[in-house]
């Protein structure tokens, strides 16, 4: 098959393809290796504006995201690309405990209580930034990536290396990838910690894309990732039992303890399938994870590009998510930290993070593309985030729900 039967599959996607979404120095998933390829293909130089709003319910966080976005082909065998992100983050979220109504008190509190998960309020903000290029020679494509992101208590140097080769005819490619962010988690009154943190983060990619007629693309890909350092989350604790407990709104609770140590396995699986008679394609694609903090977990995507007309695409969209919990979870656990002739033995490790409870999340919402100019593209979209326990002890009021409005354009050049 020649590359240039691909050319149909090519124009379709080019305008659904993702735009400057938030990466940092970890690796390019393995669709996004074969998008890139197409873009690299095309040669078309563009520069990228993305705002976005994430908005939980109820008053919970907020996080308005804008992407400056920018990729320059300065020679046939050189492309740049560079990304700024500022994120604006504030509200509230659970701080670890329970509901009050389900705290142990010594003596009973006067009035009801309430039978929703303690929050606090944070309020922070994000500059990212990440720059890469692509050397090519021949079938040879090789994309050094640095990266830098800094918030009031969180600082990340990142770099990653890919490889990707081009074989039979440019119908496959093989992949190959390396990553490694050094973090700092910074010490601060409302924290957990006493001293700064380090953290380190290494992930290994070694993934296919396998073009299998004209209007059928394949990909798949297994990420290895290790953390080692402070995996703690510093702004939620732990309630313990026999600890005295007084005012129920403000409970005493314990710093969090997790493995210094986590690995994950991901093995990764798209199709991507051009309709001609419909003028669309179909995006399908599933992930599975496992890591040696006993989480198990399976997600499924579907998105349906449509194409109206010769300058507009619509793309509804579906992922489900569903995870197993942490082996060192729980919403409260027994003994107390601080008392040393106790009977009860406290656990190793411990943690009341929802979000390493056995859950489920669904996302679904649509995206629209539209080049109204040749040489300008706008984009809009807006999805809906839904989290739910399925452990039947997580309240549910610890679980997010959100909107995410998004608003982009491309300019070529």
């Amino acid at each position: 098959m020649k590359r240039a039967d691909a050319k149909v599959l090519k124009a379709e996607l080019r305008a659904a393809a993702p735009r400057c979404g938030r990466r940092g120095a970890a690796l390019v998933v393995a669709a996004s290796l074969w998008l890139a390829r197409l873009n690299r293909a095309a040669g078309q130089d563009h520069a990228d504006y993305r705002f976005e709003n994430y908005q939980e319910d109820h008053g919970r966080m907020g996080i308005q995201t804008q992407t400056w976005l920018f990729e320059k082909t300065l020679r046939p065998w050189l492309t740049l690309r560079g990304q700024a992100v500022y994120d604006a983050i504030s509200g509230n979220t659970p701080i670890g405990a329970p509901p009050p109504s389900q705290t142990k008190y010594p003596f009973p509190p006067p009035g009801p209580l309430s039978g929703s998960v303690p929050t606090a309020y944070l309020r922070d903000k994000r500059w990212a930034g990440e720059m890469e290029a692509t050397l090519s020679y021949g079938p040879h494509h090789l994309t050094p990536q640095f990266s830098y992101s800094s918030e009031h208590d969180y600082i990340s140097f990142g770099g990653a290396l890919n490889y990707s080769l081009d074989l039979n005819e440019k119908n496959t490619a093989l992949n190959l990838g390396y990553a490694h962010d050094s973090d700092s988690v910074l010490a601060n009154s409302k924290t957990y910690i006493l001293r700064d943190q380090s953290k380190d983060t290494d992930k290994f990619l070694v993934g296919a894309n396998q073009l299998l007629g004209p209007n059928t693309v394949l990909t798949g890909a297994f990420t290895f990732g290790e953390d080692s350092g402070y995996l703690n989350d510093p702004y939620r604790g732990v309630l313990f039992d026999d600890y005295p407990q007084g005012n129920p709104n403000h409970p005493n609770l314990f710093a969090e303890q997790r493995p210094d140590h986590r690995e994950s396995y991901i093995p990764y699986a798209s199709v991507l399938q051009y309709v001609k008679p419909l003028h669309g394609s179909l995006e399908a694609s599933y992930r599975f994870y496992a890591d040696s903090y006993g989480i198990f977990a399976h997600t499924l995507g579907l998105t349906w590009h449509q194409k109206i007309g010769s300058r507009l695409i619509v793309s509804p969209l579906f992922r489900y998510y569903e995870q197993s919990a942490a082996d060192f979870y729980g919403t409260q656990f027994p003994g107390d930290p601080s008392n040393p002739y106790s009977t009860v033995k406290i656990p190793t490790y411990y943690s009341a993070d929802y979000r390493l409870s056995h859950m489920e999340t669904f996302t679904y919402g649509a995206e629209v593309s539209a080049r109204v100019l040749s040489w300008l593209t706008l984009d809009v979209g807006f999805k809906r985030y839904e989290m739910a326990g399925l452990d039947g002890v997580t309240s549910p009021s610890a679980y997010a729900r959100a909107s995410i409005v998004t608003v982009g354009t491309r300019v070529w050049f």
